[in-house]
């Protein structure tokens, strides 16, 4: 069973956007990956001069994601 999530980030804490239905001391497991919202802000002003592969591949290789 899982349930999806979305979190902010704020002062070392992952703060859920909404409230969940857990009981206090649950522990769950996370899976920490930026939203498209996220991408699309970290890409804001960068400029492809390349194909889209290459510049794909660049970013693989500086790791923005995996």
């Amino acid at each position: 069973m899982g349930t999806k999530i979305v979190a902010v980030y704020e002062n070392g804490v992952l703060r859920p956007k909404k409230k969940l239905n857990l009981p206090a001391g649950t522990e769950v497991e996370l899976i920490i990956r930026p939203s498209l919202k996220g991408l699309i802000k970290l890409f804001e002003g960068v400029e492809v001069k390349k194909d889209a592969e290459s510049a794909l591949n660049e970013t693989r290789e500086r790791k923005l994601w995996e």
